[in-house]
């Protein structure tokens, strides 16, 4: 039986190239975020933030290093969450994703990059966090407790080590299964095993942390320890919602064939149904116990973001990115549907950007801008063009599919 489900693989089908077309709106889109980025840099050099610096005056900030954490984190959240993805299909055994496994795995492979766009960001993070001031760490109370961990040299070494290890395990999950098309080794399979549980264990608390430092640290003062599972929901509902798009392209132009079909799809977007419920429970759990228990030191985060205009983002984000995407994904034949799908995975990048704008900008800029979030947008375009362009090249050197995996005969075969 497994040989009958090999021999429907299309090879043609299995050798990705790159349509000028596509390559044409990538390089658009990349154009698109360097036109934003030139404008927040040049044009908004000097914004008055929100806070004091030690002589009392109002510190200015540069807009542009906000739109580049609003741009890169989107990335970085496609990127990691991509090696996170291909460790559980790794570490469960499983055999439906075998066919759509090289995407994730390609995904990770972009750590590197991310951590090139990180740089832009520790040049900026004077602009960014109010605890990389000397002056402010040394004269604020609570900030100088925290200066251990909140200082700009334990900044710069977390990041290098967590994006240097996440390159490590992408660039090993990636090369061992590109191997395995090859050899057929059965070893590779558990190799792969073994390394997934070691990166699980590595990815959960270096996620945390990152998430802490690039977007919880904006406030020094506030703290969730439900931040870093918070953030990580949002960006594996994201990274889920770019896979269907993904596939997508590619069915639409002529990939992939008889080996990705709509119980793959619907694999997928059950996952993203799970995820899409999670990020609300974990979101909303955060929100009650800080707003229950009423205690200044919490509450101003989003004090924050009710007051000076942001209410209204506020207000939407639940029902963009939880009530609308998962009212619309509970029904089993719109989880079939990859018209229907790829529709909604643009969507859901689109509201996580606007919930990264949400996170961002509020604790440096008071009042709401619509076109400080425009910019975040045009940034946030650019960044994932550059994402896209870089996966889909990676897709051209390797198979589509991981053909040396011996689960591909029950891949082949999944139906529910």
């Amino acid at each position: 039986m497994g040989a009958n489900h090999t021999r429907t693989l299309d090879e043609k089908k299995l050798q990705f190239k790159l349509p000028a077309s596509l390559r044409n709106g990538l390089i658009a889109m990349i154009g698109i975020g360097v036109v934003s980025f030139l404008i927040a840099f040049l044009g908004f050099g000097h914004e008055t933030s929100r806070h004091m610096d030690a002589s009392g005056h109002f510190h200015h900030t540069n807009l542009g290093y906000h739109v580049l954490l609003v741009a890169t984190y989107i990335v970085i959240g496609l990127s990691i969450t991509g090696i996170f993805f291909t460790a559980i299909q790794h570490l469960t055994g499983s055999h439906w994703s075998v066919t759509v496994r090289r995407l994730f795995e390609t995904y990770g492979l972009f750590a590197p990059v991310a951590g090139l766009l990180l740089v832009g960001v520790i040049f900026g993070m004077h602009d960014l966090y109010e605890w990389a001031d000397a002056t402010v760490r040394e004269n604020d109370h609570l900030i100088h407790h925290k200066a251990g961990y909140l200082n700009p040299t334990a900044f710069v070494i977390r990041i290098v080590l967590f994006i240097g290890v996440w390159s490590i395990f992408a660039y090993l999950f990636h090369g061992k299964s590109v191997s395995q098309d090859k050899d057929k080794s059965v070893d590779t399979t558990k190799t792969l095993a073994k390394l997934s549980g070691g990166f699980i264990l590595f990815f959960a608390l270096s996620w945390c942390l990152m998430s802490f430092d690039l977007l919880m640290s904006l406030s020094p003062h506030w703290f969730s320890t439900m931040f870093g599972v918070y953030a990580f929901a949002g960006a594996f509902q994201t990274s889920l919602a770019s896979y269907l798009l993904v596939i997508a392209i590619l069915k639409k132009n002529g990939f992939y064939g008889d080996a990705v079909n709509e119980n793959h799809f619907h694999d997928i977007a059950k996952f993203l149904l799970g995820m899409t419920t999670f990020w609300a429970y974990v979101g909303f759990s955060q929100f009650m116990l800080i707003w229950y228990a009423n205690i200044p030191e919490e509450t101003f985060f989003y004090e924050m973001r009710m007051t000076g205009g942001w209410g209204y983002t506020t207000l939407a984000l639940p029902f963009v990115k939880f009530i609308i995407p998962f009212l619309l994904l509970l029904n089993r034949p719109n989880k079939r549907n990859l018209d229907f799908l790829w529709k909604l995975a643009v969507w859901i990048l689109v509201v996580q950007t606007f919930e990264l704008f949400w996170l961002v900008f509020p604790a440096n800029f008071e009042k709401f801008s619509l076109l400080h979030m425009a910019l975040a947008f045009g940034g946030t375009i650019g960044t994932l063009g550059l994402f896209g362009l870089f996966v889909f090249k990676k897709l051209e050197k390797h198979s589509l599919v991981a053909v040396g995996d011996p689960r591909l005969p029950e891949c082949l075969g999944h139906h529910q």
